[in-house]
């Protein structure tokens, strides 16, 4: 197996599971427990492997994840200076937010945030400091949504996913729907 394909491999498996020992990954690459190691090591020193955390269900903890969407201007050092003092300081902590994922992309929206809180009103608090903080940098309205269901999380598979036919409406209800709307 190349270098590259043992990365690949190894990144699979931790993936799957990154809890395992080095000797159980390295009998599922089938190679040494150094060599995984050394692997492993590398990818880690390199920041392909930023760290390891748990994929939490927030709901069993009676958080509501959301999504805040916006638009900003052209990037700037200004606005990137603001977003990272806020997420290395404690700041979403103590208005008991957790930040979850933080994107910049290429697209309709421009900055996705997604995070948790334990009600409706602390994520409007929290997104209102958003609005605030950021308001130079917007172009255009920012928006909220809350996750309904959370079908994958961090390259996991959500485990309850049958539960997602809780959402399909009962035929009966269609037919119901379509009749007030006709």
């Amino acid at each position: 197996m190349t270098k590259n394909n043992l990365k690949m491999e190894l990144l699979k498996h931790l993936l799957e599971d990154p809890t395992g020992s080095v000797n159980k990954l390295a009998k599922k690459l089938g190679t040494y427990r150094k060599r995984a190691l050394r692997r492993k090591k590398e990818l880690e020193a390199d920041h392909v492997i930023w760290g390891y955390t748990a994929v939490v269900d927030e709901s069993k903890l009676n958080y509501i994840l959301y999504l805040a969407q916006f638009r900003i201007q052209p990037i700037s050092k200004a606005f990137v200076d603001i977003l990272i003092k806020r997420l290395t300081t404690e700041a979403p902590d103590k208005m008991k937010v957790r930040i979850i994922d933080v994107f910049y992309v290429d697209g309709e929206y421009d900055c996705f945030i997604k995070f948790s809180a334990p009600d409706s009103i602390t994520a409007r608090k929290y997104y209102e400091t958003l609005r605030v903080t950021y308001k130079d940098f917007f172009r255009g309205d920012p928006s909220l949504s809350n996750v309904i269901f959370p079908i994958a999380n961090s390259g996991k598979l959500n485990p309850e996913i049958e539960k997602l036919y809780d959402f399909v409406p009962e035929a009966e209800e269609i037919i119901e729907t379509e009749k007030i709307v006709v």
